[in-house]
């Protein structure tokens, strides 16, 4: 079973804005502020690129080849110790 993978490849601008206690920590490249917002603006797409990707869950993925939860709950609550 396959899989297809779309990739969006662009460009964007951003604003990032972070609050600080003092004017010198703001300054300071370096510094970690606290996160306020980010602003993502101008998104261009250059162009989009779409691969086929193998898909390693088996194709007969019903319950019985899986062992889904729920069925195995369905089993034990029904049981009345008859096996």
């Amino acid at each position: 079973m396959f899989k297809y993978i779309r990739r969006k490849i662009g460009e964007a601008s951003f604003i990032h804005t972070d609050s600080f206690d003092d004017a010198e920590k703001a300054a300071d490249p370096q510094a970690i502020g606290e996160f306020v917002e980010v602003r993502v603006n101008n998104v261009k797409i250059n162009f989009i690129k779409v691969k086929k990707e193998k898909d390693d869950r088996a194709k007969d993925s019903s319950a019985k080849v899986q062992g889904s939860p729920r069925e195995e709950t369905q089993k034990v609550s029904g049981d009345k110790g008859t096996s």
